[in-house]
């Protein structure tokens, strides 16, 4: 089983985990709505973390534009657990609360976190 671990912290340390989604929505008489989503998690080789969250949210309608623009940091430990012959990636925050993924090694630059496919990239 430490192989598994061992394998998995390999393909993650100095990596960065990149998750976007953007939607939008237009009506009849040229209002509408636009939301995007950008995660990134930087992994760190000393089993460190950086998770940035920014939301860019525009709605508009009758000549008024309404823009919203969020950006989120946490910090904190991150580890990986091999459980019931799954694989997780787990997260420590500062405060001591934790979240855990199950995760699998997609293939090159692609790994699985729960249900959603993230991009992995090599930290510059």
């Amino acid at each position: 089983m430490d192989y598994m671990i061992t394998g998995m912290v390999n393909i993650l340390s100095n990596k960065v985990l990149k998750l976007e989604r953007a939607n939008s929505d237009r009506d009849y008489s040229g209002g509408g709505w636009y939301d995007e989503v950008s995660h990134a998690m930087y992994l760190y080789s000393d089993m460190t973390f950086r998770y940035k969250i920014e939301t860019f949210r525009s709605v508009s309608g009758g000549g008024l534009s309404l823009p919203y623009h969020n950006k989120e940091e946490y910090l904190g430990c991150w580890s990986v657990a091999y459980e019931n012959f799954k694989t997780y990636l787990i997260f420590t925050f500062e405060d001591n609360s934790q979240q855990k993924f199950e995760t699998e090694n997609l293939g090159t630059g692609l790994q699985r976190l729960d249900s959603q496919t993230w991009n992995r990239y090599l930290m510059e």
